[in-house]
């Protein structure tokens, strides 16, 4: 069919239009370098180049190829992964202003968890939740935790050395009950099955909500709109599970709080405290169960992932666990359990601590960020609402002390054994800038204490079957996700005296 003139000048507008597009749009990208990274393919990205299990080794691969800074994008989402001390503090630190908000995903928006002050956006709720943390676990408040640390330790080993098979479970109690307490005011009689089942599967639905890529919807946004009947379709269904179980372990406790409270059986804690001071306060009293969940979730997770690295630490270096043992023998003796007033005696312990921190980091990458506005460093644009993942992964692998990082080995963080110390872990196991873990210095002090205390009293090795030889030893590591630590495993636990379990048990007793 002939075109008459008004289709001739249709046709010609539309290609001047695409002409002028295509001409900026090669401007932009001229003027616009963007930081180098795997080529993408059409459409996908690079969704089939970044591997769902241990990414943050391929990104450490890739850093050999295009640097310290790796631009990706996966079905149209931009990523910015760091991978070295001086960005991650110039981009989270001193320019957090810009990049300290949180990527917002489908799922997690639906099932509530961007009210968790982890993942919430930031902005006027996110600050006035960190406000109303601060005062709790800030570095001098944390002090008055110390004899519930020390209590709640105290019955752990008892536990213990009663039923060392059972060694996992009481571990997960300990750190639940230290966590839980200090948030909630639970006492450390608190039934195991009253709460803590709920909390642990919650942690698990959180943990895959807010990975990016865990949910194709999160990538692929227009998906939830599918109709129910689609085949294979569970995207509400799974939705909606999870936001019924995120809103039951944010409100049950706080109920249980101030029905105590009302009976006068509520002792001092996060809660009871904020619900006494709140004068009535609606904005308060309906942030607090969220923000109460945001301590619990956090601090325990922290804790409990810690003290598993530790304790397959112990079973795998116990030369280590030996030269642990003699420092606080020598600093404490035998005759009472260690303190947090002997810390500051005990260097290599605390060389140990960070050893763990840096062995097998809990958060390989960090936590993301989202850039609020375009930004420009070291030459290269960075668009706004690109997604940043801090590759601590990469951090933690030494290469400043000589020793093979992949030991464990304290002395590392010792200037009395190596010419040059490694990276101090605690300056990224706990995050950067306005974004770094409120309740770090409250995690740290039951890692001490629980670390310590252990290490004194029971010996910790590898399993053994019912002939006396060793069972293969090979913890597997939750493989994809924000956390990376172990899944429960089997440990052999004994007592390094008669004399130590009679300390441990006499501790115990003068609590109960």
């Amino acid at each position: 069919m002939a075109l008459n003139a008004s289709d001739w000048l249709v046709y010609s507008s539309f290609i001047l239009v695409l002409g002028v597009i295509w001409h900026r749009l090669r401007r932009q990208n001229r003027s616009q370098l963007l930081p180098p990274g795997p080529p993408p393919k059409p459409l996908i990205g690079n969704y089939l180049d970044v591997p769902k299990i241990m990414s943050w080794k391929k990104f450490s691969q890739w850093r050999k190829l295009y640097g310290d800074l790796v631009y990706l994008t996966v079905l149209g989402n931009k990523f910015l992964i760091l991978n070295d001390m001086e960005s991650m503090r110039e981009l989270l630190e001193k320019r957090s202003q810009k990049y300290s908000d949180r990527p917002s995903f489908v799922m997690a928006k639906y099932m509530g968890i961007e009210n968790n002050l982890s993942f919430a956006p930031y902005g006027p709720y996110w600050r006035q939740g960190r406000k109303l943390i601060h005062g709790t676990v800030n570095q001098e408040a944390v002090k008055k935790y110390h004899s519930l640390q020390e209590n709640v330790t105290a019955r752990f080993l008892r536990d213990l050395v009663e039923y060392p098979s059972e060694a996992m479970k009481h571990l997960h109690m300990a750190t639940a009950h230290i966590i839980a307490s200090v948030t909630y005011g639970f006492s450390i009689d608190t039934p195991s099955n009253v709460y803590f089942d709920e909390f642990a599967e919650t942690e698990r639905i959180v943990l895959k909500g807010v990975v990016p890529g865990a949910y194709l919807v999160d990538m692929i946004p227009q998906l939830w709109y599918l109709p129910s009947w689609v085949p294979f379709n569970s995207i509400r269904r799974t939705a909606e599970r999870g936001r019924q179980r995120v809103s039951d372990i944010v409100h049950h406790p706080i109920e249980q709080v101030e029905q105590d409270m009302k009976q006068g059986a509520s002792p001092a804690s996060f809660v009871s405290d904020h619900l006494r001071e709140s004068g009535g306060d609606e904005v308060i009293k309906q942030q607090l169960p969220w923000v109460a969940w945001s301590i619990y979730e956090a601090g325990n997770d922290t804790t409990s992932g810690t003290m598993l690295v530790f304790m397959h630490a112990m079973a795998c270096f116990p030369e280590v666990q030996t030269r642990m043992r003699e420092e606080i023998h020598r600093v404490v003796g035998t005759d009472r359990l260690p303190s947090f007033a002997d810390r500051e005696r005990l260097p290599y312990i605390n060389a140990a601590i960070k050893e763990i921190y840096r062995w097998k980091p809990n958060t390989p990458l960090g936590a993301p960020r989202k850039l609020q506005d375009a930004d420009v460093y070291r030459g290269y644009y960075i668009p706004k609402g690109t997604i940043i993942m801090s590759n601590v992964w990469l951090l933690s692998r030494d290469q400043d002390s000589g020793i093979d990082p992949e030991a464990f080995s304290p002395e590392r963080f010792l200037d009395t054994h190596v010419k040059k110390t490694a990276i101090d872990p605690f300056s990224y196991a706990f995050g950067f800038g306005r974004r770094m873990c409120p309740g770090r210095f409250l995690a740290d002090n039951s890692v001490f204490i629980l670390v310590t205390s252990m290490v004194a009293t029971v010996r910790i090795s590898k399993p053994k079957d019912s002939n006396g030889v060793e069972k293969p030893f090979n913890p597997p590591y939750i493989p994809a996700g924000l956390a990376s630590f172990p899944y429960p495993f089997e440990v052999d636990i004994e007592p390094v005296s008669d004399k130590a379990v009679a300390i441990v048990k006499g501790r115990a007793m003068s609590i109960d």
